[in-house]
């Protein structure tokens, strides 16, 4: 991972993670090392970082429950982990689907209807991926993370319905919605 961090240091390219460690399921997809390579060596130079909330509760070794626990670990990733900025996703939390992106300076809440569905397979692979597209763009933080709330709003609430489990969003659902448009 070494090999990586320069380019990583380099103010000018956008870095995102999704910091994939916990499975559905709630099993832990990385060892110790694993993790402790992902809090030491990766989400500290993170231009955005977009854990899940089972995700955030391991790096922060915390319980996270309610809004204000949202805010007490959206502080604390930000001044203890050193990322630019975090958007803890709320698709683990009952009621809507809200999303907070935390900077050093702000804490913006990105509400959302939650969708009944069980396709939401990459949900969060897809957002940090979004994200990441729209500041090589050049936009800014806040820009970035709100376009990509509503391409996987959309994405979610469009879903082909495909296969038996957790299937995928609809990844194209924004050309569907522009030909409406039309």
């Amino acid at each position: 991972m070494d090999v990586v961090r320069p380019y990583i240091l380099n103010d000018r390219i956008p870095y995102v993670i999704d910091p994939v460690m916990v499975a559905k399921s709630g099993d832990d997809l990385l060892d110790d090392a694993g993790k402790s390579a992902v809090r030491y060596k990766l989400l500290d130079v993170a231009t955005v970082a977009t854990p899940n909330l089972p995700e955030l509760e391991r790096i922060l070794e915390m319980t996270i429950e309610t809004r204000d626990d949202i805010d007490r670990a959206g502080r604390r990733f930000i001044n203890e982990i050193g990322s630019q900025a975090v958007v803890i996703k709320g698709g683990h939390m009952e009621g809507d689907a809200t999303d907070y992106l935390f900077t050093k300076h702000d804490c913006i809440v990105l509400p959302a209807e939650r969708t009944v569905t069980r396709h939401t397979h990459g949900t969060g692979c897809t957002l940090s991926a979004v994200i990441a597209a729209e500041l090589a763009k050049g936009r800014s933080i806040e820009a970035s993370v709100r376009t990509a709330k509503a391409y996987i709003t959309s994405a979610i609430q469009h879903a082909p319905g495909l296969g038996h489990g957790n299937g995928p969003v609809n990844h194209f659902s924004y050309m569907e919605e522009s030909n409406h448009e039309n």
